[in-house]
């Protein structure tokens, strides 16, 4: 009778571990969707060690897969900051660039605006004239031609300074504040033709009409030549340094709407880079959202197997020792609950002691 009870609980040692599996089973859906399955000759005490330690090793893997999704999700967000700020600053930058441009071109327009203006001789405002439209007599006189020619000759280089300082401040506004060497140093001595007159060799007093005509006509000649001259030495000073400003402008234009161009390419790239990030943001989030769940409910696995492990035990060792305090039972019958309640209470002790 010993005999049977031995064999019987040799082969009922294991069955809480069979019970406490086969609910395991039941009660949660393992991450393959199947069950566990060992190679044959494995103890099912080590088959159930291995399910320990599995279950664990899945928990803490999938705790490492959710840190690192969540370090990847705080990597994209300080990045999409990061493009948020740059695009800002390449906001600015195109701002800047703008004003720059603007300021070109407002400098450009005074350039275009500096035109040297061409001084009309007039000589007949220098003399009276009687009802005749002649110079009156007492007025037709080498000092009074020489006189008259050195006002308006004073007259042309005053006309012409006056609008050199003009035109020097226009061009001095238009380089001012730009990287620019330019100065506006204009030449002043113009060249000039030397006045000589036909008649009036003699008496300062013109005898003939016609005489003093002719060194009118000469003298208001000359002051014509000598305005034209002027003219032309100026004009050629100020167009070349229109020239030399504006090209230094369209140049500094040039590498202003090529930053432009850049930035632009750049807030394009940029756009789109952060536009990816975000999209792979939400969809990171979704995952994070999704394993964090997962992660809640596979954190109870480990657990919910060593309650069930210990509720087989208990049940086990309980119905044992019910069987072992029994009053019928022979002092073999008790030695023989007792050793196998050892038995499985060190095979517990083994496996929960196994991490």
């Amino acid at each position: 009778m010993i005999a049977d009870l031995l064999t019987r609980l040799e082969e009922e040692k294991d069955q809480w571990m069979y019970e406490a599996i086969a609910r395991f089973h039941e009660t949660v859906l393992l991450v393959d969707g199947q069950k566990y399955t060992f190679t044959t000759g494995e103890t099912l005490e080590d088959q159930l060690i291995q399910i320990r330690n599995l279950e664990h090793s899945l928990w803490k893997q999938k705790s490492l897969d959710l840190e690192q999704m969540e370090k990847e999700m705080l990597s994209i967000k300080d990045s999409i900051d990061k493009d948020q700020r740059d695009l800002e600053n390449l906001a600015s930058t195109l701002d800047d660039l703008h004003n720059e441009l603007a300021v070109y071109e407002e400098k450009q327009k005074s350039l275009d605006g500096i035109q040297l203006e061409k001084f009309t001789c007039y000589l007949h405002h220098e003399f009276n004239f009687d009802k005749k439209d002649q110079v009156v007599f007492k007025e037709r006189k080498i000092s009074r031609l020489m006189e008259s020619y050195q006002n308006v000759e004073m007259d042309i280089l005053d006309f012409y300074q006056r609008q050199l300082s003009s035109i020097w401040l226009v061009l001095t506004h238009s380089m001012e504040n730009l990287p620019s060497t330019a100065k506006f140093d204009f030449n002043t001595k113009p060249p000039r033709t030397v006045l000589s007159l036909k008649h009036g060799r003699g008496l300062d007093q013109y005898i003939k009409p016609g005489n003093f005509e002719e060194d009118y006509q000469i003298v208001l000649d000359t002051l014509e030549r000598n305005n034209a001259m002027v003219y032309d030495y100026y004009e050629s000073q100020v167009n070349q340094f229109v020239q030399d400003s504006t090209a230094e402008i369209t140049r500094l234009q040039t590498l202003a709407n090529e930053q432009q161009r850049s930035a632009n390419e750049n807030i394009l790239e940029l756009q789109e880079k952060k536009r990816k990030k975000e999209a792979q943001m939400i969809e990171l989030q979704d995952r994070l959202s999704n394993a964090k769940q997962e992660w809640v409910q596979d954190s109870l696995r480990p657990q919910l197997l060593d309650d069930l492990l210990k509720e087989e035990f208990v049940k086990a060792v309980s119905g044992w020792q019910e069987k072992l305090f029994a009053e019928n039972a022979s002092d073999e019958e008790r030695w023989v609950y007792h050793h196998y309640c050892q038995i499985i209470l060190k095979q517990a002790e083994r496996i929960f002691e196994n991490e």
